[in-house]
């Protein structure tokens, strides 16, 4: 490579070793910056200078100073007031909402992870806290949370606090007293979320685009049983809570919770009347895709076009060679060079990509839809099936192996049964099957299958499977 600029080209003999030293300065330069900077920001900490936007709730922001904002100010009063009362955050929420309180955006809908960290912020006590986030490579400059890797730096602030250092204090001792001590607390590294091992949470999405939690159903006899609800709902309210405390219902998830049973119920007339038969769900599924077998797309052959435009490439590449020989010789100028190959470069990139276009379409009409394949990966698992009696459940690692996912309405529910194929007109589903489950059939399975005998205000279920 020829650096023009730098005048250094890596093909001498002392090209590389002149742009490793090049590169050493520029790292350590970029050490000494951050030492700079980080010595600057230290100075401005001690001196209570405020960093950020100063979207903070309770303030307004003027010039350099935070003035109070007396409206936001009675919300973050009533937050410290209830919890050091006995509210808790989910209790603050409802009466946040009740009331119309407005977050620092100006909206209604509260979360109780704002509510916990609004407790937490020593800011409204009249002190700064910085270092709550921190850089531990100067050269990614990518921010992680501080869990002790630093000391953190605590500065009296200018601004007029809005709650007592004492109620601040009594508060954060009622918060740690219910806080667990989390094992990867200390280690930023281990930061994320492990995927849960729930099968219906993993397998069911809700209408509204969110996943569902599990909470205990019912205790009976010793023996829990489980149901599930929309994440929506176990953020912001059931409907029926909110209908209860006066709150608004709008963008709230009317999907109501779902017992287990119902999902085991499910699964069992499912796997008995359609999956269990493979010949007729292959007979069904080939009914439907042997429409779309032969359909292909008119595309005209371009293999000569190709060819051209690369041709073409070539051409403009030497071109290009050609000028940075000019150059590097200086026959011509560093304007004239930058003019010429810059035309050049734009119309390289042009080709490349029409090139890389007219490649797919050859791709697509040359590409063998191997639909027997597909209907082989599906009867293949459909053999290799065991069967689990009349009498037993259907095991959730059978369940997880035919059904991709669940998506749940207020009144039906869609199965998604799995195949091994990336073809994309599979992604164009085709309804296999409907059925309806009426309270008669949920009466007999719970008679048979479940601990739990009493039918809970039962609705007829539509169930949609899809291929």
């Amino acid at each position: 490579m020829f650096f023009i600029n730098d005048n250094i080209k890596t093909f001498d003999g002392d090209g590389e070793l002149r742009l490793t030293i090049m590169a050493t300065l520029a790292q350590d330069e970029s050490r000494k910056t951050s030492i700079r900077v980080k010595s600057g920001q230290q100075t401005s900490m001690d001196n209570g200078v405020f960093y950020g936007n100063g979207n903070i709730l309770g303030y307004d922001r003027v010039g350099k100073d935070m003035v109070i904002n007396p409206e936001q100010a009675k919300t973050v009063k009533m937050m410290f007031d209830m919890y050091l009362n006995g509210y808790g955050l989910q209790a603050i929420k409802y009466e946040l909402e009740k009331q119309h309180r407005k977050t620092a955006m100006g909206k209604e809908k509260w979360f109780c992870s704002v509510i916990s960290k609004t407790l937490q912020n020593t800011f409204y006590c009249g002190i700064i806290t910085y270092h709550k986030q921190y850089t531990p490579d100067y050269l990614t400059q990518v921010k992680v949370p501080n869990h002790g890797e630093i000391e953190k730096t605590q500065t009296p602030g200018r601004h007029e606090p809005i709650i007592s250092v004492e109620d601040f204090e009594k508060v954060q001792q009622m918060l740690n007293a219910k806080r667990r001590t989390m094992k990867n607390l200390n280690t930023w590294e281990n930061k994320g979320v492990n995927p849960t091992k729930i099968l219906w949470c993993k397998l069911m999405v809700c209408e509204c685009g969110n996943h569902f939690v599990r909470r205990v159903w019912s205790r009976t006899d010793g023996i829990t049983s489980f149901g599930y609800y929309c994440f929506t709902s176990s953020n912001l309210g059931t409907e029926k809570t909110r209908k209860n405390k006066g709150l608004s219902l709008k963008g709230i998830c009317k999907t109501p919770m779902i017992p287990e049973w119902k999902l085991k119920m499910m699964a069992k007339l499912i796997f008995k009347n359609y999956i269990m038969d493979s010949k007729e769900i292959l007979s069904i599924a080939r009914m439907y895709l042997e429409k779309h077998i032969n359909d292909k797309i008119d595309i005209e052959d371009n293999t000569e076009i190709i060819q051209g435009k690369e041709y073409e490439v070539e051409k403009v590449k030497r071109l290009i060679n050609n000028y940075i020989e000019m150059r590097a010789e200086g026959d011509i100028s560093k304007e004239v060079f930058r003019e010429k190959t810059s035309e050049l470069e734009e119309r390289l990139a042009r080709l490349e990509n029409e090139i890389e276009e007219l490649n797919k379409q050859e791709e697509e009409r040359n590409a063998d839809d191997g639909w027997e394949l597909h209907f082989e990966d599906l009867k293949t698992t459909l053999d290799s099936y065991v069967d689990f009696g009349d009498d037993l459940d259907v095991p959730e690692s059978i369940v997880e192996g035919f059904i991709e996912k669940i998506v749940v309405g207020q009144n039906s529910f869609d199965w998604y049964l799995r195949i091994k194929s990336s073809d994309k007109k599979v992604e164009e589903a085709q309804k296999l099957a409907s059925f309806t489950i009426n309270i008669e059939q949920a009466k007999e399975y719970l008679y048979k299958f479940s601990t739990r005998k009493r039918v809970h205000k039962w609705h007829d279920i539509t169930v949609n499977l899809w291929f």
